[in-house]
């Protein structure tokens, strides 16, 4: 597959003519057509299952960090978390709880503020999740070697590191 198959081509020359040797522009067109291609095939794998890749990724984060039994998960971190709005992140959990994945319940410290657990096999729901996602990554990464895989993960970093930074350059 190369960049005319996944459309960065016709993008970039419809854009700009001149701009057809930005390499960051091309860059960011690549990112952006991997970005759709990922979430169409989970949002297509875990409609199956009822689930949204939004969904799917709050579920993993509240099971990889306790979900309410080993230590107490809010709302609010989930929003801090996931970079989303107190409406956005309060719609994904009312949809969790009615599909009976999640239930909330006063917190311990706070009564006010709602932790968030698993509800029911946390363990199915866990195997579920990763063995999706686990196939996922063998299937993006097949045939990088671990060097390639450290280098590009350095790159990713600074890349993220610059985007965090938009805005607060002095």
């Amino acid at each position: 597959m190369n960049l005319q198959d996944i459309g960065a081509g016709k993008i970039i020359g419809s854009m700009i003519p001149e701009a057809s040797d930005d390499i960051r522009l091309r860059i960011g067109n690549v990112m952006e057509a991997i970005g759709r291609v990922k979430i169409k095939e989970i949002d297509e794998e875990m409609e199956r299952i009822g689930l949204t890749e939004a969904q799917v990724r709050v579920l993993l984060y509240i099971l990889q960090n306790g979900g309410g039994f080993d230590r107490e998960i809010t709302a609010r971190e989930l929003e801090e978390r996931f970079r989303v709005s107190n409406p956005t992140m309060s719609g994904i959990l009312k949809r969790l709880e009615k599909k009976e994945f999640i239930e909330r319940f006063p917190g311990s410290f706070d009564k006010r503020n709602k932790q968030i657990r698993i509800k029911g096999d946390r363990e199915g729901l866990y195997r579920m999740i990763r063995n999706r996602t686990d196939q996922e990554k063998r299937i993006a990464f097949a045939g990088f070697t671990r060097e390639e895989l450290e280098k590009l993960l350095e790159l990713l970093i600074r890349l993220y590191q610059n985007m965090e930074n938009v805005g607060n350059e002095e």
